[in-house]
């Protein structure tokens, strides 16, 4: 039966086309990208070029498919179009351009997870588990994935750095202790930035070696020790850090897993260290009506499995889009609006705002035991470990940092200004 009057006119069907075309969209920015086409571009910015010579530069049958392809990219905002000629928007230019510090092509490929997995999301919804050889899948792309993820986190994690400085949090020596280290950006970003902080990197036996190259190529692999494992109980080095790092890893795994993964963290930080948390947020529970994250995730499986750091759609780069871990009140996922404030309205209003963070969610469910996290959820472990999650800040837009501090503090530090 329709909800709509019969005197209204019906609702425009523009809201599911979009969806549907989002798939070719994909598509679209994928197959420019194993052209060659913004790499090229990328060599004549201020001309641009014409359909004849991106047939030549591309390799394509000629110009009227590149043609095709060349417009579809103008629409989605990553080219212009200026007659017979294609350029680079700003946005392609930084993000798209494989050679560019802050390049996302990597990146484009991997996000999305194994392909695989996506085909077959009812039935995950149903079952409550990937479908049969997605997780081998993922674990097999962990290394190209978290690769792509290394010069968005880099940023990321020098910002945190100066962050963690400001609010005395950061000491001349610090030992530095990353779970899930993945691409090894967040622990070479913050060796960087102290000469005699040494660090122990933690990942999957077939993630490891990428975290080494890169500590190794920054010229900080004597300071870094290797340990290969599951993050959850592998002997460390150390029984203490000053900071314990958490990126990307904790939306990735079952409650139960994640709960633990909080509780080591911040047994390892003890009273006077401090345990940082880089996700992308979902939203929190509604006051009634609805299963917490802990219920919710109950049916993703015990995931034996650890999660690599920056795992499947980890990254959003530095994103040029609104940023979605500066909101405020309920939207921001933070808690800061009462229960009693929150309407079914506000509901709508919340996940329309946090459409990237669902949607690595929707990655998450389609591929690992996880369900994505939200801040009620760590605020929950935390409490459970004897901690609280005491402020949050987002260095970058779309990455918002959370901090963990023990309820038992032998020192309090010295902010500066």
């Amino acid at each position: 039966m329709s909800t709509v009057p019969a005197t209204q006119a019906p609702p425009s069907p523009a809201p599911v086309w979009d969806v549907i075309n989002g798939f070719a969209s994909y598509w679209a920015l994928s197959a420019a990208l194993d052209l060659g086409l913004f790499d090229a571009l990328a060599k004549d910015p201020g001309t641009g070029l014409d359909a004849g010579q991106l047939t030549a530069v591309t390799g394509a049958a000629g110009p009227g498919p590149v043609t095709v392809l060349a417009e579809t990219l103008v629409a989605l905002d990553l080219l212009t179009a200026d007659e017979d000629r294609f350029r680079l928007t700003p946005a392609a230019e930084r993000y798209l351009v494989s050679t560019a510090p802050a390049s996302m092509a990597a990146l484009a490929r991997y996000s999305p997870g194994p392909l695989a997995a996506w085909p077959g999301l009812a039935e995950t919804v149903r079952t409550g588990a990937p479908g049969p050889g997605v997780p081998e899948a993922l674990t097999a792309l962990y290394p190209a994935l978290v690769r792509a993820t290394g010069p968005t986190q880099s940023g990321v994690a020098t910002a945190v750095a100066a962050e963690l400085e400001r609010r005395g949090l950061w000491p001349e020596e610090p030992t530095v202790v990353d779970l899930g280290c993945g691409s090894g950006a967040w622990l070479t970003a913050l060796l960087g930035t102290r000469p005699h902080a040494r660090a122990v990197a933690v990942d999957l036996p077939n993630v490891l070696p990428v975290a080494e190259a890169a500590a190794g190529d920054a010229g900080l692999g004597e300071r870094v020790t290797a340990v290969a494992g599951d993050y959850l109980d592998t002997a460390l080095p150390v029984s203490r850090a000053d900071v314990v790092v958490l990126a990307h890893v904790l939306r990735a795994e079952p409650p139960e897993r994640a709960r633990r993964l909080v509780a080591r963290a911040v047994e390892l930080a003890g009273t006077d260290g401090v345990v940082v948390v880089a996700d992308y947020w979902r939203p929190d529970p509604p006051a009634t009506g609805s299963a917490t994250g802990e219920d919710a995730g109950a049916a993703s499986g015990d995931g034996t499995g650890s999660a690599s750091g920056e795992d499947a759609g980890a990254a959003s780069g530095d994103g040029t889009g609104s940023a979605s871990g500066d909101r405020t009140g309920a939207a921001s996922g933070d808690g800061s609006g009462t229960p009693e404030d929150r309407t079914p309205e506000d509901r709508t209003a919340v996940c329309a705002a946090a459409r990237h963070e669902l949607l690595l969610s929707l990655t998450m469910l389609a591929s690992t035991a996880g369900l994505g996290v939200s801040a009620a959820d760590l605020r929950t472990w935390a409490e459970a470990a004897g901690a609280d999650v005491t402020d949050s800040f987002a260095p970058v837009p779309r990455q918002h940092i959370r901090l963990i501090r023990s309820r038992i503090r032998s020192r309090t530090p010295e902010a500066t200004s």
